[in-house]
């Protein structure tokens, strides 16, 4: 990860600063209560599960076939770490101390750099998606968009703070009842389509429409500033033709003058993966890269990659063509990543939802890895039969994790939940 290597100094300063709570680190097994336990870690389980599994107009396609199965290179095993055994026969990772619901029905969302509020996007009584902001303690909860009429027939999606916590970035989707959108497909690419992207101030006042995409039918996904709030990315449909069509990160610079937020020369990055679903999940810590997923040209599955601002060139951070790896985001007070994956879990014959996956951690060097949830786990206490994470967001210490998990209800039926869980760990991760 060529980015840790410019963030060295700043991720020794942290650790300076957290080691007084890591005294306090001691005992993890008295803690932990049954919540969430660390276990051994299974063999893996190599089981492709290619994009193109995704539901089109509430149907689920049949699994993809293994195009690459003479060609795909086999997991090294050796690379994941095994976590410390805390309870036995209770799978969970020693680091974690609680795992619990934050906000029922809650989707998509974002902690603020101040850690006073997180935004989320949640469907309302007549079936459009709006934002709202609260307290991490779940008080004070707010909705930001419900009283302007701008907004009042479309999904307000994917919130994202400004560094300043003083504005919002979202995507907000016409025409949605005309695609009749349910949760679970707010959850795939079509969350995007028809979709412009905004900005709003925190008291949900004056917003303003940032983007106006030339082609009929416009598709955005997922805006992030960066940290020190001079770009903003997001992730826009290119060309329209095929199943979704081909996606690409744009990356704008970003100001405010005279009150007037503005983009001005727009980016846009081919990184050299397979035409399709390329999506950026934000930048890098030194805002000098990004962090994307997509399908190399001789894989069989999404990997999570580094995208170079400059040069355009990308390094793999996954290299699992037989496993789907996306939504990467670094951590906030040291070096290494977490994304999810759908390595280990096993696909159920009757499923509802198009893919399962957990959370898992990478260090910097890439050798230790670790499952960090354990929704898809039989074994765990926090089993939820069948389990869809489609949003990550860090609290700016660094010590909980907030996760967006869409469960799946009766099989055969496409009953569906959804709600935000936080993770909270027993000190800094990564640390």
């Amino acid at each position: 990860m060529k980015f840790l290597t410019d963030t060295l100094g700043k991720a020794e300063a942290g650790k300076a600063e957290a080691s007084n709570g890591l005294a306090r680190r001691q005992s993890i097994t008295s803690t932990l209560q049954g919540l969430v336990i660390a276990g051994v870690l299974t063999a893996l389980g190599l089981a492709v599960q290619a994009q193109d599994t995704q539901p089109i107009d509430g149907k689920l396609d049949p699994p993809a076939e293994d195009a690459d199965k003479n060609t795909a290179q086999p997991y090294k095993e050796a690379e994941v770490a095994t976590a410390r055994m805390a309870q036995p026969g209770l799978p969970g990772h020693r680091n974690v101390r609680s795992v619990r619901v934050l906000v029922d029905g809650g989707g998509r969302m974002d902690w603020s750099q101040q850690g006073d509020w997180i935004a989320f996007d949640r469907v309302d009584s007549s079936g459009f998606y709006h934002l709202y902001k609260m307290r991490p303690d779940g008080t004070r909860e707010t909705c930001i968009t419900c009283d302007q009429w701008d907004f009042r027939k479309t999904n307000s999606l994917s919130p994202a703070w400004h560094p300043s916590g003083e504005h919002l970035v979202f995507q907000v989707q016409d025409n949605a009842n005309k695609l009749k959108l349910d949760t679970l497909r707010l959850t795939t690419p079509h969350r995007g389509l028809h979709s412009e992207i905004w900005i709003i101030s925190a008291d949900g006042k004056n917003p303003f429409k940032l983007t106006q995409t030339r082609d009929r039918g416009a598709a955005v996904l997922d805006p992030h500033f960066s940290h020190e709030a001079s770009m903003l990315v997001w992730t826009q449909r290119v060309v329209s033709l095929g199943r979704w069509g081909e996606w690409e990160p744009h990356v704008a610079e970003f100001k405010i003058r005279r009150g007037v937020p503005r983009i001005s020369k727009v980016k846009n990055y081919q990184p050299g993966l397979r035409k399709g679903y390329v999506v950026a999940h934000g930048f890098t810590p030194n805002d000098r890269g990004l962090l994307i997923s997509g399908i190399p040209a001789n894989s069989g599955s999404r990997d999570i990659l580094e995208l170079d601002l400059e040069t355009g060139s990308t390094e793999p951070l996954t290299t699992s063509p037989r496993e789907l790896d996306e939504l990467v985001f670094a951590l906030p007070r040291a070096d290494g990543v977490v994304w999810v994956s759908n390595r280990n879990i096993d696909r159920p014959s009757d499923r509802v939802l198009p893919r399962q996956v957990d959370v898992w951690y990478m260090s910097a060097s890439k050798r230790r890895q670790e499952r960090l949830t354990f929704f898809n786990d039989p074994q765990s206490d926090h089993y939820l039969g069948e389990a869809l994470i489609d949003d990550l967001a860090w609290s700016p210490d660094g010590d909980k994790l907030l996760v967006h998990v869409v469960k799946g209800g009766v099989p055969g039926t496409d009953s569906i939940e959804e709600a935000i869980y936080i993770v909270e760990f027993d000190g800094v991760f990564g640390t």
